[in-house]
């Protein structure tokens, strides 16, 4: 790998490319710019991708050109044939082949900004809701097949949503929870996509919540929502449903607008929000604990809400963009550079500064090159700040070694398409490994990943590769689909590889 990473290199070297280029520079080339019934079964994963092109970078990583984007990115998704999937106030939601630099529009008849998102089991994306107006919701469910590049309409929920949270559970099935409904009220009655197509409500588990709440499966099978509000709670979403408190937050606060991980099975970091002002606090808590409490951890190095958390294939989360400063879009407190957290140390590294202030609106997104995509911000009636229609691609540290060249990573040879709980697979590699790692497809607007998930898998060396083992169980890992990563004893990731997660 290092061979093919360092030749190109010299090509483009011999070409013209003659001055170095800094972290800090932008100037790197990212490209051009069913519904009802049983879900179908899940389609092939799609073959590796050609890996990005390297760059001179440094340790704090390095950002690509900032590429024309035809919407403005305020909601954003992998899809399981490795595209990214985008939309905002206004053009067809879109999909672009990081491959080919082709984008491909997806019309919907309706407007589905400000709705709920996540990835079903199948790979489907399920939007819940959508805009009549400022804080009135729809009450369509609509679903995207990536396969077929066509939408079709669900059964409606019971009432409208604006700015909900989709949460995929451990049985495929999807929770819907909090948004504002047709009369701009709070919707504070939750709803189970069930696997017929159909709408559960859980109508003993009445409570208000903020806007885009944090929802997280636990690894005992309840839902936990972890904010924007001091206190908490525990969802049993089994029948009509029921709440239960949680622990009281470490910092008492709203987190209005601050970003929310999970970033190993059951352990969450919040950081930031708070809109007057917002704050760089954060807070972790591991739910496997038999009293599981919240705890202070380091604040990052700039307060910031409308910020984005993504988890990395390292298990490091890499939080971008936002704005230290009041209001949705003040231009004056943006934050340009990213900070990445490593839950070993749980301290924060300030990374190179990104080419465009991303705030309100804006959004991230993991590849599965294990590079990052940024986009999006400022749609509609921004003040302060354009609405951009641009994107960027963020190359984090892992990539590059000690002198900027492009580090040495590790290749998957083979591997299943599908894997089962608690069960080994084979991948093969020529490489070292020191981590086998799953990413779940992200599915993020608003400063939340409705979607991602990581796990870090266990595993044996032998003979022309290793043999990992599957989550235990979906309350660990949903159901659908992962990107696998191996991460090198550098720290480096190779290409992944997309898998479907699953019962046997």
């Amino acid at each position: 790998m290092k061979g093919i990473w360092v030749g190109l290199l010299a090509a483009a070297l011999a070409a013209g490319c003659q001055k170095a280029v800094t972290a800090t520079q932008a100037g790197y080339d990212d490209g051009t710019i069913p519904g009802q019934g049983a879900p179908p079964d899940p389609a092939p994963p799609p073959p590796p991708q050609p890996p990005p092109p390297p760059l001179v970078g440094s340790r704090l990583g390095a950002w690509g050109k900032v590429m024309k984007w035809p919407v403005v990115s305020i909601h954003s998704h992998l899809l399981p044939d490795g595209r990214v999937f985008t939309w905002g106030h206004s053009g067809d939601p879109t999909a672009w082949d990081p491959a080919t630099g082709k984008f491909d529009p997806a019309p919907q008849p309706i407007d589905i900004f400000c709705g709920g998102h996540a990835l079903l089991s199948d790979g489907r994306l399920l939007v819940t809701g959508g805009n009549i107006s400022n804080d009135h919701g729809l009450p369509n469910a609509n679903l995207f097949d990536y396969r077929t590049q066509e939408w079709t309409a669900g059964a409606q929920m019971s009432r409208g949503r604006w700015y909900p949270t989709n949460t995929a559970l451990p049985n495929g099935e999807m929770l819907v929870t909090a948004g504002d409904d047709e009369n701009a009220l709070p919707n504070p009655i939750p709803e189970v996509w069930q696997l017929d197509g159909t709408w559960r409500e859980l109508s003993t588990a009445f409570r208000s919540m903020d806007y885009y709440p944090w929802m997280f499966v636990a690894p005992d099978g309840r839902v936990f929502y972890a904010g924007w509000q001091p206190t908490p709670a525990w969802l049993d979403t089994s029948g009509t449903g029921r709440w239960t408190t949680g622990p009281k937050h470490a910092v008492s606060l709203t987190r209005g607008y601050g970003t929310a991980a999970m970033y190993e099975p059951g352990k969450v970091l919040v950081a930031g929000g708070a809109q007057s002002p917002p704050v760089s606090s954060a807070e972790v808590i591991d739910l496997n604990q038999p009293s599981p409490a919240w705890r202070v951890t380091q604040p990052m190095a700039y307060a910031r809400h409308h910020a984005v958390a993504t988890l990395l294939p390292d298990g490091k989360v890499l939080v971008t963009g936002g704005t230290s400063t009041p209001g949705n879009n003040d231009a004056s407190g943006a934050v340009l550079e990213p900070e990445l957290w490593d839950p070993a140390t749980e301290r924060w590294t300030t990374l190179a500064p990104m080419a465009v202030k991303r705030l309100y609106h804006s959004t991230a997104l993991l590849l599965p090159d294990g590079r990052v995509f940024t986009g999006g911000g400022g749609q509609p009636h921004a003040t302060g700040e354009p609405e951009h229609f641009d994107a960027q691609i963020f190359y984090p540290p892992y990539l590059f070694n000690q002198d900027g060249s492009a580090a040495d990573r590790p290749r998957i040879a083979d591997t299943p398409e599908k894997i089962s709980y608690g069960q080994g697979f084979a991948i093969s590699t020529s490489d070292a490994v020191a981590q086998v790692t799953l990413v779940k497809l992200g599915s993020m607007t608003h400063a939340f990943d409705q979607s991602q998930q990581f796990s870090r898998l266990s595993f044996t060396a032998g003979q022309g590769g290793v043999t990992a083992t599957a989550p235990a169980n979906a309350n660990l890992a949903p159901p659908g689909h992962y990107m696998l990563f191996l991460v090198g004893p550098n720290g480096a990731p190779s290409l992944s590889r997309i898998v479907h997660l699953g019962s046997p």
